[in-house]
Order: C-alpha cells, then sequence, then structure tokens
C-alpha cells in the first residue's frame, strides 16, 4: 500500500453502494460544469478580447478574476461542506454559475465582463471541494484518493468542451450564444442535484480513522482553520500543489490559446482541436497517477515525478523550436497539464495528516493555494507581455521570445517544486 495510510480492516470489508455511485456520478457532473465554465476562455480569449477592446493584461486581469476568487472560495466552500453539507453547497454553486454566465454573455464593458467572471470564479469554487466531501462521506477511505481523482478527471468532458466544441460554436454563434448557452445548462444543474443528491448514507456507516473526532457541524470556521494552518505540512503540501498545480493554472487555463495562435499561425477552431487533447489526459491521468501510486508504494513518488516533468514541458514553451511539427503542440497541450494530476495524491497524502472532522476545510485550503498563486503569475505573464509590446528591448525578437521572457517565471517554480516535492516525499515516508 502507499505510505499514505493502511486501510482499517473494517474499511477493507466495506462496499461501495449502487446509491453511492449515483451520487459521485452527479457530483462529477456539477464539478464538469463549473470547470467548463472556468476554463472556458482560451479558445475565444481573442475574440472576447476584440470584442470589448482589451489589451492583453486587461484580458489575464479579467480572466485572472476568476481565478482569484476561485480560490478564495476553497476554505469557505471547504468549511461549508463540513459545516452544512456538500448538497447545500453544490446547489449554490449551480445557481450562481447560471447567473454569471448569462451575466458575462450580456456584458458589453470590461468591468462588467471582469465582475460576471468573478462571479463565475465564486460559484465555481463551491463544486469541487464538496464533490470531493461526498467522496470522504459516501465510500470507504481505500477508495478516497481514486474517488478524488476520478472527479478531477471528469473534468475532461470541461477541457474537450473547452476546445474545439466551444471553438466552433463560438465561430457560428458568437461567444455571447455560447455563454449564455452556459448559463442555462447550469440551471438545470441545480435541479438535479437538489433531486438527487444526499449529504450521506442514511443506513450505512463507514468506518474511518479518528472516527472519535466531533462532527464537522460543532467546530466554527475558525477553529477549523486552526487545525488546518497550524500544522506545517500543510505549508508544504501547499508549495508542491501549488507549483505542480501551475502550467495548468497558466497555460491550460488562459495563455494556451493565445499561445498557439499568435507563435504558430493557428486558427481558434485548429487550437481548440489540440486543446481538446487535454481532455485525453484529464480522462486517465489522475485515476493512472493513483494506479502508479499504489504500484510503487508512494504517493509523494509520483508528485516528484509531475514536478520533474512540468520542468521539461515549460523548457519547451520557452525555448522550443519556433516551427514546430502540429503532432508536437499536440503532445504539448497533451502533457500541459499534466501536474494537475497529482490533485487527488496530494489530497490522500494531506487527509492522512488530519482528523476527519476537517477534511472539506483541509481540502479547502490546500485548494486556495494554487489558484492564488496561479492567479498572480497569470498577471505576472499578461504584465510581461504587455510591456514586450511596447518596449523597444523587445521590438526585434520574435512573438515567441515575448512568451518565452513572459514564461521564465513559471520555469523558476517548477524548479523550486521539484526540491519541496522531495522534501514532501521524505515527511510522508517518515509519517507513522
Amino acid at each position: 500500500m502507499p505510505e499514505t495510510k493502511a486501510p482499517l480492516e473494517a474499511d477493507r470489508a466495506a462496499k461501495v453502494r449502487p446509491r453511492a455511485i449515483l451520487v459521485m456520478a452527479i457530483a462529477a457532473l456539477a464539478y464538469v460544469v463549473a470547470a467548463l465554465e472556468r476554463i472556458s476562455p482560451p479558445v475565444v480569449a481573442l475574440d472576447i478580447r476584440t470584442s470589448l477592446n482589451l489589451g492583453p493584461d486587461d484580458l489575464s486581469l479579467m480572466f485572472s478574476a476568476t481565478f482569484i476568487t476561485y480560490a478564495l472560495m476553497q476554505p469557505l466552500a471547504g468549511f461549508g461542506a463540513d459545516r452544512f453539507g456538500p448538497k447545500r453547497c453544490l446547489m449554490m454553486s449551480a445557481a450562481l454559475l447560471g447567473a454569471a454566465s448569462i451575466w458575462f454573455s450580456q456584458s458589453s464593458s470590461f468591468w462588467s465582463a471582469a465582475l460576471a467572471r468573478a462571479l463565475v470564479g465564486m460559484a465555481a469554487g463551491f463544486a469541487f471541494v464538496p464533490a470531493v466531501r461526498l467522496a470522504a462521506n459516501w465510500l470507504p477511505d481505500r477508495y478516497f484518493g481514486l474517488a478524488s481523482s476520478c472527479i478531477l478527471a471528469a473534468s475532461a468532458l470541461s477541457n474537450f468542451l473547452a476546445g474545439s466544441p466551444l471553438a466552433l460554436t463560438a465561430a457560428h454563434f458568437g461567444w455571447r450564444w455560447s455563454f449564455l448557452m452556459l448559463g442555462l445548462v447550469a440551471l438545470g444543474l441545480w435541479l438535479l442535484v437538489w433531486r438527487l443528491i444526499s449529504d450521506r448514507p442514511s443506513t450505512v456507516k463507514i468506518g474511518r480513522k479518528n472516527s472519535e473526532a466531533p462532527p464537522g457541524r460543532g467546530l466554527g470556521f475558525l477553529a477549523a482553520a486552526k487545525i488546518t494552518l497550524g500544522q506545517p505540512i500543510f505549508w508544504l503540501i501547499s508549495l508542491v500543489y501549488s507549483g505542480t498545480d501551475l502550467l495548468y493554472d497558466t497555460f491550460t487555463g488562459l495563455w494556451a490559446g493565445p499561445f498557439l495562435m499568435e507563435v504558430y499561425g493557428l486558427s481558434s477552431v485548429s487550437a481548440g482541436n489540440m486543446l481538446s487533447t487535454a481532455a485525453i489526459g484529464f480522462l486517465a491521468g489522475g485515476p493512472l497517477m493513483v494506479l502508479l501510486g499504489d504500484r510503487w508504494g508512494s504517493y509523494s513518488r509520483v508528485i516528484i515525478c509531475l514536478a520533474l516533468g512540468n520542468v521539461g514541458i515549460t523548457a519547451f514553451i520557452i525555448w522550443g523550436p519556433d516551427e514546430a511539427a502540429p503532432w508536437m503542440l499536440y503532445l504539448l497541450c497533451l502533457l500541459a497539464p499534466m501536474g494537475v494530476h497529482g490533485t487527488g495524491l496530494l489530497f490522500a497524502i494531506g487527509r492522512g495528516f488530519f482528523p476527519e472532522n476537517v477534511t472539506g476545510t483541509v481540502i479547502g485550503f490546500l485548494n486556495l493555494m494554487p489558484f492564488m498563486f496561479g492567479a498572480i503569475m497569470q498577471n505576472i505573464i499578461g504584465l510581461i507581455l504587455a510591456g514586450a509590446q511596447t518596449d523597444p528591448a523587445y521590438r526585434n525578437l520574435s512573438v515567441h521570445a515575448h512568451y518565452g521572457q513572459a514564461f521564465k517565471p513559471v520555469l523558476f517554480w517548477a524548479i523550486l517544486t521539484v526540491g519541496a516535492a522531495i522534501w514532501l516525499h521524505r515527511k510522508n515516508a517518515a509519517k507513522p
């Protein structure tokens, strides 16, 4: 078994009920819709920039607002799932997503669009952590890491839809109509969650460690936050998580589309086709990482490999050829978000250091860190690109060189993450 923790004998004997599978499927669908709303910008970013008359810095600021509010909601979503139940959180997420997407589709100015995207991030922030909390409520411990990864893997559908389907829809009907339809889908999801999800099994109790801990409903936010933030291991895991997730947040989440179109001259539809390949990685990546960790007997060793992979991918973005073959660009889009596939592993590692009654809060605070850092780095990249367009020192450099300068801070953080991942591996291996 991985060193995350050894399952209890009672947990080994526990079975997954059909009702639990239905609940987890709907929870995963809720996350799919939220992720689609959140990661939709790349293939329509240039259309939106032209429509609203924005510069690169304005564009990055508008969409980083989504990441910032998404990140800020993570601790509240985790605490809300512990205190009020994940079902209420998912219902609120779907309702706000619908309203925010419809608002964004009607925006005619930078500030209106930025506020709408901020609300999208806020709403989407209440989807993932409650879905993972449902996995903790409904499934035996030994399935938690796999279930978390499968929820994340479900976002493969989001990545696929945010690629060529969204590009084709926007090309035929415009980006505004596309986001209007996304809003209506989110409102339909609210009804599905309301009718078919419950917070936990009504009759079967699944044994877990730290079962003597008081229920999460008995803790206030500050008390749960103190338990979570008071342990140094939390900050180490956060550092690793921020680094492994960074390429997904900055490249796949926003700049991949402009990079492919401006550096390699692709159309929005062609770029969308390439970005859709990320769906393959999302579909299989997370579960495969868990199975690999099980095979190696160590989740943290897999995290080290993902951190090393990020270094190589970022180096290609910076120093790759100016005329890359299409297969190389497809491979880039497939592998760029590979670091995010370690999310389930990091949640399983982190869960092993904390009592069960703050599971949602721990996951929420962990999820805060990479998105906050990703939002900051998105702005840094946008500012560097904007400066490169006006600075005489960059006048004779290619567009690829401009992106290379912009992504050098990402490379620095990727290298730092390798060292942090090795440190986490040693800490996790020494855990009783």
